[in-house]
């Protein structure tokens, strides 16, 4: 028996399977080993029963994607803190503008209030002014100062005597007793030369026996004003001023009250 007789009739057994149907595990994919995702690494069978990878399998950089996440919770964080301060420096700004208008409100009043004050204390001054300037415009004086009373109002030598008379040397200045108009001023009978004033309240003073007369009809006069010099003309036993006072230029009066209700005796 020859050898080759022997050897194809006694075949080791196995030598000579028939192929087997189904996938061949590759050496590198025997047990231990993990597919890193069955998504990233599909297999796909060829005609001949060899298995190949679809794809070259996927690989993850997970440090990779952690930074990217510490990044990206860096970048939050740091945008929450600029919106935080954003809200804030709002805020301030608001706080800000609320109390620069608080202040400007403040000054506003302190400017009213202080032109009110001022506005106040003008109005005062000028009613101070113009009642200064009233009571000097009406207050009332003697025609002359140091005269000697010689005779008053009433019945003399049968006739009525509407004055009183007031010694004094000729040539005394005699003067307007408030403020008027003189209404007349010259020569008329026993007065000799003769001054009427009409005074802001309607009184009208007359002044008799003068020696010379200075102011002129229709002139202003203020109280103290020189309107003429005292005399002895007319019917006159010496030098003297004959005073009369006519109030609201009606009949004379007896001067003496008069003259006491105005605080002159």
């Amino acid at each position: 028996m020859s050898t080759s007789s022997y050897e194809g009739r006694h075949r080791a057994p196995g030598r000579h399977r028939a192929p087997r149907r189904g996938l061949r595990v590759p050496t590198g994919l025997k047990a231990g080993f993990i597919l890193p995702s069955a998504a990233a690494a599909a297999l796909v069978v060829t005609a001949s029963g060899a298995t190949v990878a679809d794809s070259a399998p996927a690989v993850f950089d997970l440090a990779g994607a952690g930074a990217k996440a510490k990044e990206a919770k860096a970048q939050d964080a740091k945008a929450s803190a600029f919106e935080r301060t954003e809200a804030q420096q709002q805020r301030e700004a608001q706080a800000t503008a609320a109390n620069a208008r608080v202040i400007e409100a403040q000054r506003i009043a302190r400017n009213a209030e202080r032109k009110a004050v001022a506005k106040r204390t003008a109005k005062a001054a000028a009613l101070k002014k113009a009642e200064d300037a009233r009571k000097a415009r009406e207050k009332w004086l003697m025609p002359v100062q140091g005269a000697i009373f010689t005779s008053g109002y009433g019945w003399r030598w049968g006739r009525m005597h509407q004055g009183d008379d007031l010694a004094m040397p000729i040539g005394t200045p005699l003067k307007a007793m408030s403020t008027g108009t003189v209404i007349f001023a010259g020569v008329q009978g026993g007065y000799g030369n003769k001054v009427e004033i009409e005074y802001w309240d309607g009184t009208v003073s007359y002044y008799g026996h003068m020696n010379s007369i200075s102011a002129t009809v229709g002139q202003k006069v203020a109280p103290g004003d020189v309107i003429g010099y005292s005399g002895n003309t007319g019917r006159s036993t010496g030098p003297h001023l004959h005073l009369e006072i006519h109030p609201n230029g009606g009949p004379a009066i007896d001067p003496g009250p008069w003259l006491q209700n105005k605080g002159l005796q």
